[in-house]
């Protein structure tokens, strides 16, 4: 068993079995063909969305013993390494977003969307923690929770996801636009970066998503929580974690200890967050899927919602008091995330005044944003 895997195990109380942190099979093939919803009945979207796929979609599949690897985490095997940058291109688009007016930001930004939305061709999985489904003896589940536990069939017709979590440089276009104030900007706002995640209230999120639908002519909105696990799982594979490979190794392909250096000019809200795009993505091409911020979805959250899911298109509980984040940081890494849910306040705070009212937790602490388009 994987000495790391096993402590981070016992930290986040996930249950070690005799397989450790890890499902040990993958016995599940992409969405069957027969239950497939193939694109070609997609209806077609008013903008012109790419609906190529990723070739590692086709040939990465799960590892068999996911890993949580340290090999990278020194400087003599970290130097081994290309080192861990945003890509040129994509920090000339994000910082370009800054620049002139609002109406010629909000072209630029229009043009990165479009090109950043990911097809995610439909299909149907089996939704929650699939440990047991695997058949390996002694894989029981990934999580310690229990609200993931009601493992059912979902089926998904064809969306479109963003291959990044907004950064706060898209984020500000919208809040400029809409005359709010911008993001993140507690403490002064000395201490945001336009190339990392922002940080948002839910129903900011959810009015960012849709502001872009409007600017795209498209439908566009925060996922449902079903959209997002089958899209980290690369179309609902057995992938317990979102990256190039399904195994988490740091310095490779999330943060490794010794690339701190590498963030020292973007501040990293509780430590957790870098530019975007610096690691791999997922197989379906989601970068920073399954860490550097919780994530909004739609759903409201409930523990039983599972067991009420529809069985297409499930948009979760009609009502409730908290909303569902999924992700994760970026300095703790957990195998089975990709199935992980959390409870989180649609509007959290951090106190209350004297006299009742309310003292919001600032934005910039606040779970991250990815949105999809479904035509």
């Amino acid at each position: 068993m994987n000495t790391n895997a096993m402590h981070v195990g016992l930290r986040f109380g996930v249950m070690v079995t005799a397989c450790g942190l890890v499902a040990c099979a993958q016995t599940m093939p992409l969405a069957p063909h027969v239950m497939d919803r193939g694109s070609a009945n997609a209806p077609a979207p008013t903008l012109e969305l790419s609906k190529a796929e990723a070739m590692a979609l086709s040939t990465v599949k799960p590892p068999l013993k996911p890993q949580i690897v340290d090999a990278y985490s020194n400087d003599v095997n970290l130097n081994k390494l290309a080192q861990a940058v945003q890509p040129e291109a994509l920090t000339k688009v994000l910082l370009g977003l800054q620049e002139g007016g609002v109406a010629e930001r909000k072209t630029r930004l229009k043009a990165k969307v479009g090109a950043d939305m990911v097809h995610v061709r439909g299909g149907t999985f089996m939704m929650g923690d699939f440990a047991k489904l695997m058949g390996v003896e002694g894989a029981a589940r990934m999580t310690y929770n229990e609200d993931d536990k009601h493992v059912h069939e979902v089926t998904l017709s064809d969306f479109w996801i963003s291959k990044y979590k907004a950064t706060h440089a898209e984020f500000d276009v919208f809040s400029d636009d809409s005359g709010q104030p911008r993001s993140g900007m507690e403490f002064d706002g000395k201490n945001r970066s336009p190339l990392t995640p922002v940080g948002a209230y839910w129903q900011q999120a959810k009015d960012y998503c849709q502001w872009l639908g409007r600017l795209m002519g498209i439908p566009m909105d925060l996922p449902t929580e079903a959209q997002w696990e089958y899209a980290a799982r690369s179309r609902g594979q057995f992938f317990m974690v979102g990256t190039d490979d399904g195994n988490l190794e740091r310095g490779r392909n999330v943060p490794g200890g010794q690339q701190d250096h590498l963030f020292q000019n973007h501040y990293r809200a509780m430590g957790t967050r870098y530019p975007v795009g610096m690691y791999p993505p997922n197989p379906l091409g989601l970068f920073d899927i399954s860490h550097n911020g919780e994530e909004w979805v739609s759903d409201w959250y409930a523990v039983d919602a599972y067991a009420r899911h529809e069985l297409l298109d499930p948009q979760g509980p009609s009502s409730g008091v908290k909303k569902v984040t999924r992700s994760w940081g970026a300095d703790d890494f957990v195998i089975g995330v990709n199935v992980w849910r959390r409870a989180e306040d649609p509007s959290p705070v951090r106190g209350f005044r004297a006299d009742g009212t309310a003292i919001p937790l600032p934005t910039l602490f606040s779970p991250t944003v990815r949105c999809v388009a479904s035509p």
